[in-house]
C-alpha cells in the first residue's frame, strides 16, 4: 500500500515537470523523493520516517522520535512538537486512512516535514459537510482559513489548529508550506499564495510538506492567533 500511496505523487510529480503552468518554482517536497523513485525506500536519503499507528496513537512517540534523529535545537522543540501535534491529529481525527506516514530531513539549510496519508481529503471533508466551496482549491483555503462546524466531522473542526500551524512555518521560520488533496495543490510562502488545479488522485488523501529554517528560536506564542490567508494565483 505504500508503493501504491506515493506512486500517486510520483504521477504527479512527472506531470507537474511536463505542464509549464505548473512550473511556479521549488515547491515539490523533496523529503518524499526518496520514496517515490525506488521500489523500496532508501532510508539513507531520508533522515527520519515514522508510520502512523492506525488503531492507537503515536503521535508523541513519532514526534520525539524524529526530533531527536534529526537533532533539533532545544530551542524549537516545544514549537515542532505542537506543529507535529496538530498535524498528527488532523489525520487521526478525521482522514480515516489506512496508511499514513511522517517523514523528516535535515537538507542543511533548512528542515522538511511531511505528512501524507491516504485517507478521506479535505476537499471531500467539506463536502461532506455540505459547506459551499467553488472548487478543491478553495475547500483548502477555507480550511487554512478556519471554517469550522463544531462538533461535525471534518478536517475543518481542526482549522484554527492548522492555521497556526501555518503561521508558524510561514512567519516564524520563514518557510514554505505545501498542501495537495483532492484536485488541488496550495504553495504558502511569506509572499505568495499559489493554487493550481490537479489531475484527480494525484495523491490519494493529503500530503502536507513543510520547509522550516530552524537557526532561530521561534517564539510559538507570536503565531498563536488567527490570519487571513488570502489565494493570489
Amino acid at each position: 500500500m505504500k508503493r501504491i500511496l506515493l506512486k500517486k505523487f510520483e504521477e504527479y510529480e512527472n506531470m507537474k515537470k511536463k505542464d509549464i503552468e505548473m512550473d511556479i518554482g521549488d515547491f515539490s517536497p523533496t523529503v518524499a523523493l526518496p520514496m517515490i523513485n525506488n521500489e523500496k525506500i532508501n532510508f539513507k536519503k531520508i533522515d527520519s520516517i515514522r508510520k502512523v499507528n492506525v488503531n492507537t496513537d503515536n503521535s508523541e512517540e513519532i514526534s520525539n522520535e524524529i526530533l531527536e534523529e534529526l537533532n533539533i535545537n532545544q530551542n524549537n522543540i516545544t514549537t515542532l512538537k505542537f506543529v507535529f501535534h496538530e498535524l498528527i491529529a488532523n489525520i487521526y481525527d478525521h482522514s480515516k486512512f489506512e496508511n499514513a506516514y511522517v517523514m523528516g530531513k535535515n537538507d542543511g539549510k533548512f528542515y522538511e516535514f511531511g505528512f501524507l496519508d491516504d485517507g478521506i481529503t479535505i476537499p471531500a471533508s467539506l463536502k461532506k459537510l455540505q459547506c459551499p466551496i467553488k472548487d478543491d482549491c478553495d475547500a483548502i483555503m477555507q480550511a487554512i482559513n478556519g471554517l469550522s462546524s463544531k462538533n461535525e466531522l471534518g478536517y475543518i473542526e481542526r482549522g484554527t489548529g492548522l492555521n497556526n500551524t501555518i503561521n508558524i512555518v510561514i512567519s516564524g521560520s520563514n518557510g514554505e508550506v505545501l498542501i495537495v488533496s483532492g484536485c488541488a495543490l496550495i504553495h504558502i510562502t511569506k509572499d505568495r499564495i499559489t493554487a493550481r488545479k490537479i489531475p484527480h488522485d494525484c495523491v490519494k488523501g493529503t500530503l502536507v510538506s513543510l520547509r522550516m529554517n530552524l537557526d532561530s528560536k521561534i517564539d510559538i506564542y507570536k503565531y498563536l492567533k488567527q490570519v487571513k490567508y488570502e489565494q493570489i494565483t
